[in-house]
């Protein structure tokens, strides 16, 4: 039932989304405007929020993370391998390989999170999504620097520009931006004025269902034809090996069960929409990064069963 009452939500908003669009309710100039909404003002209010008024634990936060970053190389090189192994033509490389490792924890990761640690007494629910948030906070400039390097390298553009566009991709990112801000003001400043907090607040609680609504448009005009092996074991990759593997790390350091059960629900996350995006600016395939996102999630509704239903 945990199972059902967790995951079912996330997906059926995923689908509404798809539906909406497929009758023709949403315009390809509404999807759009609705994604840069989330992405620039929704998530960054919530990033923000949650981090400038939060209590940490930087100790457990990073040792989630470590496992996470085990997680994701250890998924690389094995994308290479498979790469390899299965003729992926030279330009596709970088996006197989950004698509076996880059999850959607921001859309779908968090909003699990919530869901699972909702039934928990107040305090540990505030803890694990503490937690959960401070490594989003640190995962952006991995997934950044990840994804810059594979594209790059599979065109044969690393170059002496490449920490610049780097730091762009990084600097440039809005949630990187707000997670900062959020982490100096905490730091820093006293506790936000109650005027603020509520208007981040409310702001923030629309933008998990807007971006699984927009999640689900952009699903549905994604095609997969002439990409379904190459899709398919980029996917499998990201939602069976990358939880396995972040399992085997969490034992190895000791993670806790509730840090555990985070850091596998985000391995086991699907591709990331934004994938495509950095697909798309850096000169990857961008038909095959389509693919992914949309194989990747469909499988990641049996990965993500059984990691909550084991942990």
């Amino acid at each position: 039932m945990q199972i059902i009452n967790t995951l079912l939500p996330v997906f059926l908003i995923i689908a509404l989304g798809a539906f909406l669009r497929k009758i023709k309710f949403f315009s390809d100039e509404f999807v759009a405007g609705l994604n840069r909404l989330v992405f620039w003002v929704g998530l960054p209010c919530l990033l923000f929020y949650k981090i400038a008024t939060a209590e940490y634990n930087y100790q457990v936060a990073g040792k989630t993370t470590l496992v996470m970053v085990v997680g994701v190389l250890c998924c690389t090189v094995i994308a290479y391998i498979v790469a390899f192994i299965i003729r992926i033509p030279p330009r596709a490389v970088g996006t197989f390989v950004q698509g076996t490792f880059r999850g959607n924890l921001y859309y779908v990761g968090l909003a699990l999170i919530i869901y699972i640690f909702a039934g928990a007494d107040s305090r540990a629910s505030a803890q694990m999504e503490n937690v959960a948030i401070l490594v989003l906070a640190l995962l952006v400039p991995v997934y950044n620097i990840g994804s810059v390097i594979v594209l790059l390298a599979s065109q044969h553009k690393l170059d002496r520009y490449i920490p610049a566009r780097i730091a762009n991709e990084t600097i440039a990112n809005p949630l990187f931006i707000a997670c900062a801000a959020g982490a100096i003001y905490s730091y820093v400043f006293p506790p936000l004025p109650l005027v603020i907090a509520r208007s981040c607040d409310a702001v923030g609680q629309i933008s998990l269902p807007l971006a699984l609504i927009g999640i689900g448009a952009v699903l549905a005009q994604s095609k997969i034809a002439g990409s379904g092996i190459p899709a398919f074991a980029a996917s499998i990759i990201k939602v069976a090996v990358s939880p396995i593997v972040g399992f085997w790390a969490a034992h190895l350091i000791g993670l806790g069960a509730g840090e555990t059960k985070i850091a596998l629900i985000f391995l086991a996350c699907p591709t990331a929409v934004a994938s495509y995006v950095v697909a798309e600016q850096l000169g990857g395939d961008e038909e095959l990064s389509a693919a992914i996102i949309v194989v990747s999630t469909v499988l990641s509704i049996i990965s993500l069963s059984v990691v909550i239903g084991l942990f």
